[in-house]
């Protein structure tokens, strides 16, 4: 962890009216699903506001008008020194009865810092969210290798209704192919497709994010460090890059890295202050670091795992961050969250709720299975320790 005497300064984002819609109800389902859980009743006391706030990881003002909104319902009361307290059985709905859905990905759970994780993440809030409406998920994993008419052929015979996959390189265009010939209700996680409707998040809007912050703080010797040749990741960096332009500021400068690297033998290392990494790719930003990183006052790193390991190294090399250098990264991933590190939220719940509640319509109304849309989840900023305003007399003086 990099300690900073510097406060993270900068306006808070209002958010529009479609946001608090949506995180009204991302607080509302959370909260019922909990309560249903807990099997709470009639007289049960409920967690504070902040507690709350800090549990859905949702905006204090969005807490408050779902509660006021709630007991507006008749669903909870305020009872005078007694806190805000159940006032009616919580109640889901049953409209999946019997409904059986498919989970198609891969999920690897033996390396922290790996993308894997991400299925089993979004299936976490998936598995119960579906239970309490009264289906099951049933999971198919992709293994490198595997027969992928075997599993088609597997979710026949289980008598699967509906189908959500998440997209990468073990998942190929000929295995989806067979999934969307099979004719079921499917929609696409993370990655856009053309054979049904997708739920992605936003990485345009991820890399404005990115900007905004690190231009709103003063900074202007800013480089990015990016994978090009990961299409998320040249996304992102083009957003960046494009409001660096519209503000009318000289463009960053980039740090091209290959991730994983050609040479990489594919067995993760464990690092003093990191989870875990690539050797190749260590030695790529430890290079970085030692020649380039104090040419800049910022660096915008295109996720989390590139941004802790550019953090670990400046802190090696004697680079105080944020006061000599802000680093800003993107996921939230709960692996690195002990850095510190400001960050765009990509909340893997829920782009699996999203995603559901996507499917589902599908489900219960045949006609909106025709197309292949695309919804985009934007994804709010998260203020820690890494970044702070731009202060050219402190850091002539440093």
């Amino acid at each position: 962890m990099v300690e900073s005497t510097i406060q993270p300064t900068g306006p808070k984002k209002r958010l529009s009216a479609a946001e608090v819609a949506r995180l009204q109800t991302l607080c509302r389902e959370r909260l019922l699903a909990d309560l249903v859980e807990q099997q709470a009743t009639p007289g049960a006391r409920l967690a504070g506001e902040r507690r709350l706030c800090e549990q859905y990881e949702i905006p204090l003002s969005v807490v408050r008008s779902t509660l006021r909104k709630l007991k507006s319902e008749g669903l909870i009361t305020s009872v005078p020194r007694g806190g805000v307290r159940l006032a009616a059985k919580p109640e889901l709905p049953k409209s999946l009865a019997g409904a059986k859905v498919g989970f198609v990905g891969y999920m690897e759970l033996t390396h922290p810092g790996s993308g894997d994780t991400r299925p089993a993440v979004i299936c976490a809030g998936l598995e119960r969210v579906l239970n309490e409406q009264g289906g099951t998920l049933h999971f198919f994993n992709v293994w490198e290798g595997d027969d992928f008419q075997s599993m088609v052929e597997d979710i026949k015979r289980q008598g699967i209704e509906a189908i959500l996959f998440i997209r990468d390189s073990r998942l190929s265009d000929q295995t989806l192919l067979a999934l969307a010939d099979l004719g079921l209700p499917m929609v696409s996680i993370e990655t856009a497709s053309s054979l049904c409707p997708s739920v992605v998040f936003d990485n345009e809007q991820i890399g404005r994010t990115l900007a905004n912050h690190i231009l709103g703080l003063g900074h202007r010797d800013v480089c990015i460090m990016e994978y090009p040749e990961h299409e998320w990741s040249a996304v992102r960096a083009r957003s960046i890059r494009q409001e660096f332009q519209k503000q009318g500021v000289e463009e960053p400068d980039t740090c091209s890295l290959d991730y994983p690297p050609p040479d990489n033998d594919g067995e993760p290392i464990n690092t003093p202050n990191y989870v875990a990494t690539y050797p190749p790719l260590v030695a790529q930003v430890r290079e970085f670091v030692h020649r380039k990183a104090r040419d800049y006052t910022a660096c915008i790193a295109v996720n989390d795992e590139l941004g802790c390991l550019l953090l670990n190294e400046a802190k090696a090399q004697g680079i105080r961050v944020p006061e000599d250098l802000s680093i800003i990264g993107a996921d939230d991933h709960p692996a690195f969250r002990h850095f510190n590190l400001t960050t765009v939220q990509l909340s893997e719940m829920e782009l699996g709720l999203a995603a559901f509640k996507t499917l589902k319509e599908q489900i219960l109304d045949p006609e909106t299975r025709k197309g292949a849309s695309v919804q985009l989840l934007t994804c709010p900023l998260i203020v820690r320790r890494t970044t702070a305003r731009y202060q050219p007399k402190e850091r002539k003086e440093s």
